[in-house]
């Protein structure tokens, strides 16, 4: 018996999915161009099947047995076919007429008043459908009425609402491929935002700012001034004298110069793509523009073959005093310890004196080699301060002291702390360094106090 009832229920789903088939739910329009079947909008179609999960309706020509299937938003709701012919006849006034957005923010509202609800914000280059003029409220700017008027419009992601046409560059398209003339248009639009005063304004305004890398705010942040990585030529540049031309054309050779990167890149304009997004005309080179103030940069450009980016900062210090009053700070700082002996004496590892602020005899170390310093190395010595400590080290140390042995390639660095009664130094040749800076001491140092004398 059950077996009958499993039947009887299995029968009644399939009479009733294949008369579902059989049902029409009315007639549409098209209201965007569908590329892959090459139907233009404002063509009526055949209603078969609305699909919530999927989001689709199944469709057919009038008159031809293939279905295929079209996005809910592409068409206007089902209904008879009298009625779908009055609606294909109010928008044949703006039949395959799309719009690019000349303006980033612009919004879509939900009547044709400038005061009503916002239901979508347009990006610039957006492009979307025309569909009906309407009669709305005039829109002012201050001066008085601005030119264009209000029209109902249908956006790419299926949003319908009121956009005043002021900042739309409206265009008709030719064939069924609507991203292909979205494309053209923004060739279009591109010689509109050259003559675009206020973006004119703003590039103005990034080429009049100095720009260097990322590494340098840091620097100026935490007060520690590396002078090996801040570099006044690092930095990049637009290639474009503000001075000599206060209204510039956009056309240049721009260059990116940083410890670890760098390029030029010819150019013959500079193209606002998206909010804050720019390109560089005739060359691989983008910029992002990031931060409140606009103050950070991000190019992308291309190197073989990859993608590369880099991090800039526009700053306001000088960058040549900043260099300054650091070797002037390291300068007073050596003469601290100089002044402070000018001899300090260990019975172990010999006699350091200062001859002046950079230059130091240090004799009788022979303990301290080969393991600390060279056996190549002469008593002679440079003394620098090149780099700092940490934080963590601040409590126990003064800084990081480097003697720049005759005959050695490179420099010992030593922790080094100055006392009541001597200077104490710690062996940090194998201490982490870090971007200039010293993050620990070495695994079981050496310790060396030498006394004053």
């Amino acid at each position: 018996m059950s077996k009958k009832i499993f039947l009887l229920i299995t029968a009644s789903l399939l009479i009733g999915l294949f008369s579902s088939c059989g049902k029409n739910l009315g007639y549409s329009v098209l209201l965007w161009s569908n590329s892959e079947h090459e139907i233009a909008d404002g063509t009526i179609l055949k209603v078969h099947i609305k699909s919530n999960i999927s989001q689709v309706y199944v469709v057919s020509l009038p008159g031809v047995k293939e279905n295929f299937e079209v996005p809910l938003w592409q068409l206007t709701e089902p209904e008879s076919k009298s009625k779908a012919l009055k609606q294909q006849k109010r928008f044949s006034e703006f039949e395959h007429t799309y719009a690019s957005v000349k303006l980033d923010g612009l919004p879509i509202r939900s009547d044709a008043v400038n005061t009503s609800k916002q239901v979508y914000r347009l990006r610039e280059g957006e492009v979307i459908r025309c569909l009906y003029r309407g009669a709305g409220a005039a829109v002012t700017n201050g001066k008085g009425n601005m030119e264009g008027e209000w029209l109902r419009v249908l956006t790419e992601t299926g949003t319908y609402g009121w956009c005043f046409s002021h900042n739309l560059a409206l265009f008709q398209a030719e064939g069924f491929d609507v991203s292909a003339e979205k494309q053209d248009s923004s060739i279009k639009m591109d010689d509109l935002k050259g003559e675009n005063s206020g973006d004119r304004a703003i590039i103005t305004a990034l080429i009049s700012k100095k720009w260097y890398p990322e590494s340098f705010a840091n620097m100026i942040k935490v007060g520690r001034i590396d002078i090996n990585r801040m570099n006044p030529s690092y930095g990049f540049s637009f290639g474009i004298n503000l001075e000599e031309n206060a209204q510039p054309d956009f056309t240049g050779t721009a260059v990116l110069n940083t410890e670890t990167a760098g390029g030029s890149w010819p150019y013959t304009d500079i193209v606002k793509k998206a909010e804050k997004e720019y390109e560089f005309t005739g060359s691989k080179l983008k910029m992002s523009i990031r931060g409140a103030n606009s103050n950070t940069m991000i190019l992308q450009y291309m190197e073989k073959g990859r993608t590369k980016q880099e991090t800039l900062i526009a700053l306001e210090e000088d960058i040549d005093s900043l260099i300054e009053n650091e070797l002037a700070r390291r300068q007073t700082e050596l003469k601290r310890i100089a002044s402070a002996g000018p001899v300090f004496k260990s019975s172990n590892y010999g006699t350091i004196k200062f001859n002046n602020e950079n230059s130091v005899t240090w004799t009788n170390y022979k303990l301290l080699q080969p393991s600390i310093i060279s056996n190549k190395a002469i008593g002679s010595v440079t003394v620098t301060l090149d780099y700092f400590i940490s934080n963590s080290l601040k409590s126990s140390y003064d800084g990081v002291i480097t003697m720049h042995f005759t005959g050695m390639e490179e420099g010992v660095n030593f922790l080094y702390k100055l006392t009541d009664t001597g200077l104490r130094l710690e062996d940090a040749s194998k201490a982490p360094l870090k971007d200039g800076v010293v993050t620990a001491r070495s695994a079981s140092p050496m310790i060396l106090f030498f006394e004053k004398k």
